[in-house]
């Protein structure tokens, strides 16, 4: 088997991989992680070329460049890997340095004193401690929507630097001198399944890029741009699961709409500037005086809904008048405003369907809106008249 024209055949792989992460940054630019993945993959190809060409161009070239590339692409790898899952890239300074190291070694060995063996254990080393450790940054990802994708990067990660550390051995394993030139099945072998790690180990990390766009597009969908609350629809599909729950296991959930008394006028006696920056105080505020397991939504304008989880009729009116008392009491409103709320509050019926909830506590917060504002009013059961405002 001839060892040039396995490194051409890998070369030009990698290179259709590199046109088709160009066609997908074109197309997404927002994917993090690409470029720098992109980058990875360039200098695989560049290196991969220069290595084939090693009877054709100087030793300088051919045999300390193209290591020197396979030194350093593994690092933007790891820095893809950090940008993707949004952390820091810790110990790139270590993982520079050992590049560095290497370098000057891979010098010695390539055009000073020409060693095979301590290229290859150079390349190993370098190689293997850095995509060990993407492979451990990996492993810290816990975010549900996102383990299995960062796990199987992860685990393909783990496999090339296992594969690499055993590279550096298996000379003196098989008492064999590998030979680039003219690789035996073995030498073949192993280059072949570094090859097809790398190609996954890539695919696998941008398929982790996919699932954190798709995840921050469903955020963007399902969130209030002005307070970072969940919006209406959001929260609604959140009520709809949360009454199935409610219907099987015979709990109760309250809802608890807010609407801020006279709004209107903050608007127009100040602006809808002022107005934003008074919406996101009392978003910050009701964030602050819900339970961790409530859920928060804007529901539109300036009325709020909250989803009180695990709650009674006497629990969800403890935590409306907590609220209510909490939004009159705010002193640090943006020119000086003082705002109340009035809160209308439902807890729900067997059975009982989303809309069927969110209008009785609409019709509660109608009567504590008519009863002068400021007030909270439960609607006990579905018996007309039966709304206690308090």
């Amino acid at each position: 088997m001839d060892g040039p024209y396995l490194l051409f055949g890998y070369a030009l792989a990698l290179a259709l991989v590199l046109v088709g992460f160009r066609i997908v940054r074109r197309a997404i630019p927002e994917l993090r992680g690409i470029r720098r993945l992109s980058i990875f993959i360039l200098f695989g190809v560049t290196a991969t070329f220069l290595l084939a060409a090693r009877n054709r161009a100087p030793a300088v070239m051919s045999v300390f460049a193209g290591n020197f590339l396979l030194l350093f692409g593994p690092l933007y790898f790891y820095t893809a890997a950090a940008e993707i899952l949004g952390v820091r890239a810790r110990g790139l300074r270590w993982l520079a340095g050992l590049g560095f190291a290497g370098t000057a070694v891979l010098y010695w060995s390539s055009l000073i004193h020409p060693q095979i063996f301590v290229r290859l254990m150079v390349h190993s080393v370098v190689i293997g401690t850095i995509f060990a450790a993407s492979a451990l940054l990996l492993f810290r990802t816990q975010k549900a929507p996102l383990a299995s994708a960062a796990r199987a990067s992860a685990w393909f990660a783990a496999a090339m630097a296992a594969l690499e550390f055993t590279w550096m051995f298996y000379p003196w394993i098989l008492r064999i001198t590998p030979n680039f030139e003219h690789p035996d099945p073995e030498d073949a072998a192993f280059s072949y399944l570094a090859m097809l790690l790398a190609l996954a180990s890539v695919g696998a990390l941008s398929w982790l890029s996919l699932c954190v766009h798709r995840g921050e597009l469903e955020h963007v969908a399902q969130t209030d741009s002005l307070t970072g609350l969940l919006n209406r629809g959001a929260f609604e599909v959140v009520l709809r699961r949360d009454l199935q729950r409610c219907h099987r296991s015979g709990s109760t959930v309250a809802v608890m709409l807010i609407d801020l008394d006279y709004f209107k006028q903050v608007n127009d006696s100040f602006g809808h500037a002022v107005g934003d920056r008074v919406l996101r105080r009392i978003s910050s505020a009701l964030t602050a005086h819900t339970r961790p397991s409530d859920v928060l939504s804007r529901y539109g304008g300036e009325e709020f809904v909250v989803l009180l989880r695990e709650a009674g009729v006497d629990d969800a009116h403890a935590a409306a008048e907590r609220i209510r008392s909490e939004v009159q009491a705010l002193e640090d409103l943006p020119e000086g405003v003082n705002l109340t709320a009035s809160i209308g509050v439902a807890v729900n019926l067997p059975g009982e369907a989303p809309d069927e909830l969110l209008g009785r506590a609409d019709e509660a917060l109608y009567r504590s809106k008519k009863e002068g504002r400021n007030l909270v009013t439960l609607y006990r059961s579905p018996r007309r008249g039966n709304l206690v405002s308090m």
